[in-house]
């Protein structure tokens, strides 16, 4: 009898032991807690977390495309104290003293990057990094060097500050692909890769800050605003997307005092590159649309006095003669509100939506009229490659001087790019310029007649004020070498 009492002691503590087991794996599971292998898939997800976190996989696909653009151009200036002989008081008695050059070379590094199209790879870059080159040195991340007739400049387009570069060799080279800006928001991470300060291969981080900003930088702009680092150097290199494709190219940074970054930098979206090097590949020049409209942006003035009632919208000054726009219909003093369905901001925001369609289309404007809205169709022609409507000029004839744009080529030889004013590039001697002893070469920056005085930063400056400024006159200019310098025109 005990032995039995045991036996089914024994058997009634196991059953409880077993039923306590299942009960307590059921309240764990009613609780959520963790078992052994909940823990090891937390440390898998833990470390697939971190892997997404490194930037170092889109590093590794795109920087073998990456490459450095080195420029080289000869500058000839003359000595700081040819200006001061060319005072007609040493004139009068010492007569005409040869002018003595001198020559330097001048080198710049610059960054781009190889991309494909239509089964050939070209180089994409700022045009302001190739701009005033003579000789142009292409380096690749594999040391690989072109120069010379290995390097071909496709074509460049100052209005975008976009160029395209070939190289002749019969090897694949590695390329970026190209993503989608449509895709991209605000606040997205980003990755810029150049080489700053001759640094090869530099890499940075940032986010995406904005994006359809327009800063009057150059005359069609669209940026991408991110302050992820930019600095002098990284010009022309690529901006990617978290996918290791290319969003833009880099290109502007607004400088510290030191000239370095301040964490807004701006690069051109790859949807307007790839535009431009379509365009330039196919056609061998930039062809846009061309409207034919001298345009300002609604001041709260304009709009009280119209009774305009939008907040968007652009004023027409003046509707050139014989333009598309003229024979559409469209009037001086015209509000210009939408493109193709598309709501014009402002000045800039118009002039790159007429730009980026080709000529021959025709368009729907929407315009505001007299307290009327009403939709006027216009083929748009080709836009000039100089054209006055977009504060655009070319060479002036003034008082026995050639005045061409501070930008040309020619001014290229003796001033660095962006410098001020309007390039004196020729000068008649028997001429109120050439008896006041103008210098060839020099840039006017400004001009002064009694009561009233007037800076002149560029050629469109110059052509308005040069029929309300008769000599006698004084001319501020700048002389090769920096110096400024005053003449006064007499007659």
């Amino acid at each position: 009898m005990d032995r039995r009492l045991l036996i089914y002691g024994s058997v009634f503590v196991a059953l409880v032991a077993i039923v306590a087991f299942f009960i307590g794996v059921i309240t764990a599971a009613s609780f959520n807690m963790p078992a052994i292998v909940k823990a090891e898939e937390a440390e898998i997800t833990n470390t697939q977390i971190s892997g997404r976190l490194s930037f170092a996989p889109i590093v590794e696909m795109a920087s073998p495309a990456v490459v450095s653009i080195e420029g080289k151009r000869t500058v000839v200036y003359e000595s700081p104290w040819s200006g001061f002989f060319d005072d007609p008081f040493f004139r009068k008695f010492f007569g005409e003293i040869p002018r003595r050059e001198y020559k330097r070379d001048v080198n710049w590094l610059g960054s781009g990057f190889i991309i494909e199209f239509n089964g050939r790879d070209y180089i994409l870059t700022n045009n302001h990094v190739v701009r005033q080159a003579e000789e142009l040195t292409i380096r690749l991340s594999d040391d690989r060097e072109f120069s010379g007739d290995e390097v071909e400049l496709i074509g460049t387009d100052p209005s975008t500050d976009l160029a395209v570069i070939g190289l002749k060799v019969k090897d694949d080279l590695p390329d970026i692909e190209p993503g989608n800006v449509e895709d991209l928001k605000v606040g997205d991470w980003v990755v810029a890769i150049g080489n700053p300060f001759g640094l090869f291969g530099t890499v940075t981080v940032g986010v995406v800050s904005a994006k359809g900003r327009r800063g009057g930088i150059n005359i069609y702009e669209n940026f991408i605003q991110t302050d992820a680092a930019i600095n002098p150097g990284n010009s022309g290199g690529p901006l990617l997307n978290a996918e290791g494709r290319v969003v833009g190219v880099n290109s502007v940074i607004i400088p510290g005092r030191t000239g370095g970054n301040l964490g807004i930098g701006f690069a051109i979206p790859i949807d307007m590159a790839m535009d431009v090097l379509e365009t330039l590949v196919k056609e061998g020049k930039i062809v846009r649309g061309y409207l034919g409209v001298y345009l300002d942006d609604l001041s709260k003035e304009i709009k009280e006095s119209l009774k305009f009632k939008y907040n968007r919208g652009v004023y027409i000054i003046e509707v050139e003669k014989g333009s598309p726009a003229d024979k559409a219909g469209l009037l001086d003093g015209d509000i210009v509100l939408e493109i193709d369905g598309d709501k014009v901001d402002d000045v800039d925001h118009l002039r790159y939506l007429i730009a980026s369609k080709k000529p021959g289309r025709k368009i729907r404007v929407a315009i505001w009229r007299n307290g009327d809205e009403r939709n006027i169709n216009i083929v748009l022609g080709e836009r000039p490659l100089i054209s006055s409507s977009l504060g655009l000029r070319g060479e002036v004839e003034w008082l026995g001087m050639s005045l061409i744009p501070s930008d040309s080529e020619e001014a290229g030889r003796y001033w660095d790019k962006g410098s001020s004013g309007v390039f004196v590039n020729k000068v008649k001697r028997d001429s109120p310029a050439g008896r006041a002893g103008i210098p060839e070469n020099s840039m006017i920056v400004g001009i002064q007649k009694e009561n009233k005085s007037i800076g002149i930063s560029n050629i469109d400056d110059l052509a308005r004020a040069k029929d309300d400024f008769n000599p006698p006159l004084i001319i501020r200019l700048r002389v090769v070498g920096g110096r400024l310098k005053t003449l006064v025109i007499e007659e």
